[in-house]
């Protein structure tokens, strides 16, 4: 019984102090200033966002890129609604906040995972798998709106 006190008291002085609080409770964290890069260089990064940005203008501009491109969302959440073509030109790619090189036991498939958190981190995100050919175009875009990790 003591210790379910001691819980308590613990739970109640969090709640109190603004900085225990979620992260979803706060509105989300802020993604980080900079992105955070796991098995490439920045160069990298920049040159996988500029050809992701160029995709969108051509998109935009009516032409037609040949890459498939898939999203999907839980059914409940709002951006279920959107078809791939508008969840993709949505995403400001240069605010991606984590962007990671995928395994490469393909030469023929370069996979890379983003992360994009448009309310901030601990919120629900966007887990973008962007996978390039081996002539360095875009082969595929599946983009998912997931909850955050527990």
């Amino acid at each position: 019984m003591r210790i379910w006190y001691i819980g308590l008291a613990i739970a109640v002085a969090a709640s109190c102090w603004p900085g225990w609080a979620p992260a979803q409770a706060q509105g989300g964290v802020p993604a980080p200033s900079r992105q955070q890069l796991s098995g490439l260089d920045p160069a990298e990064a920049s040159a996988l966002v500029a050809k992701l940005e160029e995709a969108q203008r051509l998109l935009q501009a009516g032409a037609f890129p040949p890459f498939e491109l898939l999203s999907g969302a839980i059914a409940s959440y709002e951006q279920a609604k959107l078809g791939p073509r508008e969840a993709f030109l949505r995403v400001p790619f240069d605010q991606v906040w984590k962007i990671e090189r995928g395994r490469r036991d393909n030469p023929l498939w370069q996979p890379f995972r983003l992360s994009y958190a448009p309310d901030g981190l601990g919120k629900r995100y966007w887990d973008i798998e962007v996978v390039f050919g081996v002539n360095g175009n875009i082969e595929r875009v599946t983009m998912l709106y997931k909850p955050p990790a527990p």
